[in-house]
């Protein structure tokens, strides 16, 4: 019992937040973003090819259409402000994995500039 209290991560900690990096970093090749699809669908498609091959050529494809399925709604400035105050920390996570997901891309970039 005393381990599996011992592995409990409580909500919105900063240990929870570490635990969740290493996570990506171990265990994760690729972690994307919806905001970005075509960096998140380049990456996946030279990281797993056997499954992403030509991700962006079909996304670009067929965006049109789902295009009128992703509807954006506007937020209460009010609401925003108190979901960054109480989210910093998943905030943190997510602006960790956006920045591997970009450093990932921009190394690819890189490699076909020296090939």
């Amino acid at each position: 019992m005393q381990q599996l209290l011992s592995n409990y991560r409580p909500f919105n900690t900063q240990r929870a937040v570490q635990v969740a990096k290493r996570n990506v970093e171990k265990e994760y090749s690729v972690v994307g973003t919806l905001e970005q699809p075509n960096v998140t669908l380049t990456v996946l498609e030279k990281y797993i090819p056997r499954y992403f091959n030509h991700a962006p050529y079909l996304h670009n494809l067929y965006k049109q259409s789902y295009h009128n399925h992703n509807r954006r709604y506007a937020i209460d400035p009010d609401v925003r402000a108190m979901v960054r105050r109480n989210f910093t920390r998943e905030y943190d996570f997510y602006y960790f994995c956006k920045q591997r997901l970009y450093k990932q891309y921009l190394a690819l970039q890189l490699e076909q500039i020296i090939v």
